[in-house]
């Protein structure tokens, strides 16, 4: 019976997917594109070296400190932390679709990082302000924020009904995921196509993840 139940639950979260079409579209179509800048990274290398030189010329004492904030706050160990906490406090409160939900795409997200991190074994920028011993490709920091800050925004909008507190939301989302990936280029830690493949790898997961997010909802509505 545990085994069938198994499979039922499977058979329902590939059904909550193709049901959702435009969202597996759109996953489907950030995995391609995560995959085409895995193979043509050679062909942005002009492009990452001219952001490399370009970003120096912007920086300043004060938007540096608050770089050094940004890079600690959101690397991958940082955000599975705050996922532990934020899953932790959601399944104290009875959200537990939810919390089980951001652990599973949060941990997923972290695992594929590191496997394309350890496969391609990108080096690097040098001189970057701060150290990272881990390969380049693809950028955790872009991948996890996205991912997290996607998937709290969509937690919060299915509570609020109303457009303008979930509009904000969105736009926060954005905004903080944006400074984030930039912060990898400014701190010199990441090339762009770096942290263009961890945007669109975040962007998988996460479009992958709101089917299966309404799914868990209904399911949720009917007991």
């Amino acid at each position: 019976m545990k085994l069938e139940g198994i499979l039922v639950k499977g058979a329902d979260i590939l059904k909550a997917i193709k049901s959702n079409k435009k969202y597996l579209a759109a996953s489907l179509t950030f995995l391609c594109a995560f995959l085409c800048v895995l193979l043509l990274r050679d062909h942005l290398l002009s492009f990452d070296l001219a952001v490399s030189y370009w970003v120096p010329t912007i920086r300043s004492d004060g938007a540096t400190t608050i770089a050094i904030a940004v890079s600690y706050a959101f690397d991958t160990y940082s955000l599975l932390l705050a996922s532990l906490a934020v899953g932790g406090y959601l399944f104290y409160k009875n959200y537990r679709p939810q919390s089980l939900l951001l652990l599973v795409v949060m941990g997923g997200n972290a695992a594929f990082v590191a496997l394309f991190k350890t496969l391609v074994q990108s080096y690097r920028p040098m001189e970057g302000l701060i150290i990272d011993f881990s390969y380049s490709f693809p950028s955790g920091h872009t991948a996890g924020s996205i991912v997290f800050c996607g998937l709290l925004a969509c937690f919060a909008c299915y509570h609020w009904k109303t457009t303008r507190p979930r509009t904000l939301l969105i736009i926060s989302a954005v905004v903080i995921t944006s400074v984030v990936g930039f912060d990898r280029l400014y701190l010199n830690v990441h090339w762009f196509s770096d942290v263009l493949g961890g945007g669109l790898l975040g962007l998988f997961w996460l479009t992958l993840a709101i089917p299966i997010f309404k799914l868990l909802m209904d399911n949720e509505k009917q007991h």
